[in-house]
């Protein structure tokens, strides 16, 4: 199953994002003892990025996402977050 522009693009976006937060999260440990760990914060831009295709999707301007796209964007994020901050300290 090949995966098309979208869903390569998002995908990317939001594993781009992980690194964005744990440049930012890592020489910050105050960040790091939030709420919301940095970890779960991928989540919130993989969900601002999924509105944006879901309803680009129903105009028939791009292709759904499906699970496993959202699966492995978020996960990778997170674990690239929580690398990042890992090999900080």
């Amino acid at each position: 199953m090949s995966l098309s522009r979208g869903r390569l693009l998002y995908i990317a976006a939001v594993l781009v994002s992980g690194i964005v937060i744990g440049l930012i999260v890592a020489p910050r440990p105050h960040l790091q003892e939030l709420a919301v760990p940095p970890a779960a914060w991928p989540f919130a831009v993989s969900l601002v990025l999924d509105l944006i295709i879901g309803q680009m999707a129903a105009q028939g301007k791009a292709e759904p996402l499906t699970m496993g796209d959202r699966f492995v964007a978020v996960l990778g994020a997170g674990l690239i977050v929580t690398a990042m901050v890992a090999m900080a300290q």
